[in-house]
C-alpha cells in the first residue's frame, strides 16, 4: 500500500485504471493486518504468565485461552473496516519529500464517511496499555519467583531477558505506529512532515513482524532443548515453596 507504490513503479498503471474495488481490497488487507499486529503482541506475555501463575495444568489454560482468543483477535478487526466495504481504492500522490509519481492506495466513498485513523489510534494506546500491563505482571512474577529460587537464578535470569527485549521491541513498534498515526491526523494532505513519519514507520513495522518473533526464539529459554522441562519445573518448584 505504502513502499512500491512509493518507488514510482506504478505510477503509469494507476494513472491509466479509475478507482475500483481492487485497489480497495490491498488497502482493506493492510488495514487489516496492522490491527492483527496491535491485537496478538497481547497474548505473547498473557500466555507465558500462565505458566508462571498455573504451573500444573498451564497447558490446559494455554490451550483454553488460545482457542478462544485466536478467533476473536481475528475477527474482531472487521468492526474497525466496515466502512471498506462499498469504498473505492485509488491512487494519490506522496507529498514531499518523495518526488513526483510517487504515489500511495487510498480509498473514497466509505460507508458514512469513516475514515481509518481514529479507530486505528484509539485500539493502539488499548492494546499498548493491555500488553504493556501484562508485560509489567510478567516481570513481576518472573522476579518474584526468582527471589525465591536462587537455584534456578540463571533461568529466570535468561526468561527475564527475554522478556526485556521483545518488550523492547513491542514499544518501538507501538510507538512508531503511535508517531505516525497522530501525524499523519495533524498534517494529512499537506507537504509537511506525514511522509517522514510513513518512512519511519516501516522500520516499526518490520520490528513486530520480524524482529519481536525472533528475538523471542532465540533468546527465550524454553525453546533450548537443555531448558525445555526447567522452566516449567520450577515454576511448580516456586508455587509449592509459596506460603499458604
Amino acid at each position: 500500500m505504502a513502499r512500491l507504490p512509493s518507488t514510482g513503479i506504478f505510477t503509469s498503471f494507476c494513472a491509466s485504471i479509475p478507482p475500483n474495488h481492487w485497489l480497495k481490497l490491498i488497502v482493506f488487507g493492510a488495514v487489516y493486518f496492522n490491527y492483527l499486529a496491535i491485537y496478538f503482541p497481547f497474548l505473547l506475555p498473557t500466555i507465558r504468565i500462565t505458566v508462571l501463575l498455573f504451573p500444573f495444568s498451564h497447558t490446559k489454560v494455554n490451550k483454553h485461552l488460545t482457542r478462544y482468543m485466536i478467533p476473536l483477535l481475528t475477527i474482531t478487526p472487521i468492526c474497525f473496516t466496515f466502512y471498506l466495504i462499498p469504498a473505492l481504492g485509488v491512487c494519490r500522490q506522496r507529498a514531499y519529500p518523495l518526488p513526483f509519481g510517487s504515489l500511495w492506495i487510498h480509498f473514497i466513498d466509505s460507508a458514512f464517511g469513516l475514515t481509518n485513523r481514529y479507530f486505528h489510534l484509539y485500539n493502539l494506546i488499548f492494546w499498548m496499555t493491555c500488553s504493556l500491563s501484562a508485560s509489567a505482571l510478567l516481570f513481576y512474577q518472573l522476579a518474584k519467583a526468582r527471589s525465591q529460587m536462587s537455584q534456578n537464578s540463571d533461568l529466570f535470569r535468561k526468561a527475564n531477558h527475554s522478556v526485556s527485549i521483545t518488550t523492547t521491541a513491542m514499544i518501538v513498534f507501538y510507538m512508531t505506529n503511535g508517531a505516525f498515526l497522530i501525524t499523519f491526523i495533524l498534517y494529512y494532505d499537506t507537504e509537511s512532515y506525514s511522509s517522514y513519519a510513513a518512512l519511519i514507520r516501516q522500520f516499526g513495522n518490520d520490528l513486530q513482524f520480524c524482529v519481536v518473533t525472533w528475538v523471542f526464539y532465540l533468546t527465550h529459554p524454553s525453546f533450548r532443548t537443555d531448558y525445555v522441562f526447567d522452566e516449567v519445573s520450577a515454576s511448580r518448584n516456586w508455587l509449592n515453596r509459596r506460603p499458604q
